[in-house]
């Protein structure tokens, strides 16, 4: 019943270490004094101190921090100002506090290409099961979802046409954009009806034309295939880029509203998540892993106050007007930005509550 706990823990952890690791690393090759190495928030487990550096375990998991010195603390227990010491944030140049901020959404890049490459050269590369109608997933509140489509089903057929593979379901689906399509499928031993209505999805295909086709939000189930070093290590930068622009269009289509809020998911999700991947083998795990990385890393450059992708807009301001922008006013909007993701998560777990109650 918990079997999430730990590969949820082991995953969140490694992302949140992997993130502050590329500030603290930065900061610390700019001659930036770190006070606070932080995994979790307040109060902290444990707290140990190390040279000049705390090392501290929070209590609460959903995160990180590395508080600099002279730097606004989102997340530490003080509200020092700088005082222009040379080894304060502050201090440091523009583009050199710009390299600090950084690098830690690179880092997440680099681990998730470094788990993508890990995975493929140990397990082989996910290719779709060949002769195999399963469903490996089915998107929130995506048609098949209200469909009453779960993971693990077999489809039969499309409006009577009987298909042998995901690749014959798909294509019959993609040609009935926006209509009512009947899927029979079959759960355990028990053969199934549901209608399920398409979306519409326009796209330019590699030859510049125009199309439209169906989609009702499902994938099909992945085995891994042998491969060799240098193709695994291609083959993860190939990941890690198709991973990222799937993740931008994914946040374009959602500001431009065409995604629905409700495809957004949180820490429930993704415990939920990281356990049917360790169900499913240490492949699974690894490739969830890579991907939230990804994930975590442009989440981060958003610019939103309070992210990197904030305090990057800030350097950005501090560049054009040649000064900074005053400690106080700074601080105010950190506390918007945190007031904000806070609603968010607020939003994403009722969204996670919602799909559990649902049984989707």
């Amino acid at each position: 019943m918990f079997d999430w706990i730990l590969p949820f823990i082991a995953i969140l952890g490694l992302l949140v270490f992997v993130h502050e690791l590329g500030h603290f690393i930065a900061a610390k090759r700019s001659g930036i004094k770190v006070e606070k190495f932080s995994l979790g928030f307040p109060p902290n487990i444990i707290s140990k101190k190390i040279g000049e550096t705390e090392y501290c375990i929070g209590i609460i998991p959903l995160g990180g921090y590395v508080k600099m010195k002279g730097d606004i603390p989102d997340f530490a227990d003080d509200e020092t100002e700088p005082v222009g010491e040379p080894d304060e944030f502050m201090s440091a140049p523009v583009w050199k506090r710009a390299m600090v901020i950084a690098a830690g959404p690179a880092m997440n890049f680099v681990a998730a290409y470094f788990l993508f490459a890990i995975m493929i050269w140990a397990w082989g590369n996910p290719l779709a099961r060949p002769n195999s109608t399963e469903l490996g997933s089915v998107g929130p509140d995506t048609p098949a979802y209200h469909g009453g489509l779960v993971e693990g089903d077999r489809v039969i057929s499309v409006d009577g046409l009987f298909v042998g593979d995901f690749e014959e379901m798909a294509a019959l689906i993609k040609a009935r954009p926006e209509q009512d399509v009947v899927i029979k499928y079959r759960r355990g031993d028990i053969d199934n009806l549901t209608t399920i209505k398409t979306l519409r999805y326009d796209y330019t295909d590699t030859l510049g034309v125009e199309r439209t086709e169906g989609r009702i939000g499902v994938d099909p189930v992945f085995d891994f295939h042998a491969t060799d070093f240098l193709t695994a290590v291609k083959e993860g930068a190939g990941a890690t880029v198709f991973i990222s622009a799937v993740t931008l269009d994914f946040l374009w289509k959602l500001v431009s509203r065409q995604e629905s809020v409700k495809n957004l998911g949180g820490p429930i999700m993704i415990a939920d998540q990281a356990g049917k991947a360790l169900r499913r083998g240490l492949p699974y795990l690894v490739n969830l892993a890579a991907f939230l990385s990804v994930n975590l890393g442009i989440l981060n450059i958003l610019p939103i106050p309070v992210l990197d992708g904030g305090h990057l807009v800030f350097l950005g301001v501090e560049a054009f007007r040649r000064k900074p922008i005053p400690f106080k006013k700074r601080l105010f909007w950190q506390q918007i930005g945190m007031g904000l993701l806070l609603l968010l998560m607020v939003f994403v777990t009722y969204n996670d509550i919602l799909r559990l109650i649902s049984g989707h």
